[in-house]
């Protein structure tokens, strides 16, 4: 397995999020009710699996080894990705600000059109990272440096996420896939 591989099972996991997201915000404005439990064990998800781990992951590890590589251009798309991480945690703190409140149309409508933008972004981030930044770590990075990435992509899995939680996250993403995702 090369780093990419655990990214982009990372990814898979994450654009099934961005599906049941999609699925609440099409019950939110349908006057479906959402339980607000779900609403706070996704921002949860948000928060550790994407945030805490994936992000983690490429910001202290990932990107770092493919800044080292001296690539023309590569500093920009690394630079944006970085940004879209930073706009992306700005839309989870206004949804978790949101769910927080009473769940009046306001809050309503903040969680919407915050998630909206977040399925969007992360859609196209995911895209650009899977279709331009994957392919040149795989015929840069050596194998010695792809070895030493997993190693350190596993200390934060079981150190600073919490051995079995990524696999608690996998659970809770099938449990919720039934109710809101939309063929």
């Amino acid at each position: 397995m090369k780093p990419t591989d655990d990214l982009k099972e990372e990814h898979n996991a994450v654009k099934l999020m961005l599906n049941i997201m999609d699925g609440i915000c099409i019950d939110i404005e349908s006057g479906k009710e959402v339980k607000q439990d779900h609403l706070k064990d996704i921002v949860e998800f948000l928060k550790v699996f994407v945030d805490k781990c994936h992000h983690t992951k490429e910001e202290e590890y990932f990107f770092p080894a493919m800044k080292k590589e001296n690539i023309p251009g590569l500093q920009d798309v690394i630079d944006s990705l970085m940004e879209e991480h930073e706009h992306g945690r700005r839309n989870v703190r206004k949804i978790n600000k949101a769910i927080s409140g009473n769940m009046n149309s306001d809050d309503l409508s903040t969680i919407v059109n915050n998630s909206r933008d977040y399925v969007e972004l992360m859609t196209h981030h995911i895209n650009k990272e899977e279709n331009m930044l994957f392919p040149i770590a795989d015929e840069h990075l050596v194998q010695r440096d792809q070895d030493n990435m997993l190693k350190l992509f596993e200390f934060v899995e079981i150190e600073k996420v919490g051995e079995g939680k990524h696999e608690e996250f996998h659970k809770f993403l099938h449990s919720l896939k039934d109710l809101y995702v939309r063929s």
